[in-house]
């Protein structure tokens, strides 16, 4: 993976902080991802939540989406730690699909992820021609999440770019875990049959194997408590998102 410098952009308010991907794709890809502050929600969500699934109030939700600078609704889907990756050009949908991923060709159209510790994928070609998002935890790790997203992409020259994800230094799993996947690269014992799961190596490494060049993968959610959201260590919590779209 390559390292990706972090930048703050100001969306509306100045106290929201966003990290901005470096990556070599063209000017008509704009992409970013939200950290937590900034917000309206109360503790335990405090301040930006993004999910509506979590518990917090809709309307501090509401206000949340509605200060982020998109040219559109987001398109926003149930994530299910699933491998099904949705097409958001074929057709309006009158309810948020339940899917872990999803493409657009369409300028204007703004694909959403949300995360608080699984891995955030945002994807787009050389060209500027295709955008895609993954939602990727160990399921959807295993499951084939990121086959399928490159699959429906179907172009040659992608780069991806890991978001905010909980680091192998916090994040143990079982041989129950370990045995879905192949390759015991991304995992370390630690003893008693536990291991370091190295999500966003993980990732990494299926990109790559995909021609897929990879950014980004530098941040764990549990290490800054300040700056993201983290379900492993907070229990009940809010949600970051990353978002991309096609000017």
């Amino acid at each position: 993976m390559k390292d990706t410098p972090m930048s703050d952009r100001s969306i509306k308010s100045t106290s929201i902080k966003t990290i901005v991907p470096e990556w070599p794709i063209p000017q008509n890809v704009r992409a970013f991802f939200t950290e937590r502050c900034g917000g309206h929600s109360a503790a335990p969500y405090e301040s930006l939540n993004l999910g509506t699934h979590v518990g917090d109030a809709p309307d501090m939700v509401e206000r949340n989406r509605s200060s982020l600078d998109l040219p559109a609704s987001p398109f926003w889907l149930s994530q299910t730690h699933s491998n099904l990756c949705i097409d958001a050009d074929a057709g309006e949908q009158s309810f948020t699909p339940e899917a872990d991923a999803s493409t657009t060709r369409a300028q204007g159209r703004v694909l959403s992820v949300l995360v608080a510790d699984c891995v955030p994928l945002l994807l787009a070609d050389r060209k500027g021609g295709v955008v895609g998002v993954a939602h990727a935890g160990w399921r959807g790790l295993a499951n084939g999440v990121i086959d399928s997203v490159v699959d429906a992409m179907n172009v040659q020259g992608l780069c991806a770019w890991i978001g905010p994800a909980i680091g192998d230094c916090h994040y143990t799993v079982g041989e129950d875990v370990r045995s879905k996947f192949q390759s015991d690269e991304g995992f370390k014992a630690t003893g008693e049959g536990m291991f370091a799961m190295d999500l966003a190596g993980i990732a990494a490494c299926q990109l790559s194997l995909r021609g897929v060049e990879v950014f980004g993968g530098e941040f764990c959610t549990q290490c800054n408590d300040e700056r993201f959201f983290s379900y492993r260590r907070d229990g009940v919590t809010g949600r970051m998102a990353g978002f991309i779209w096609l000017e």
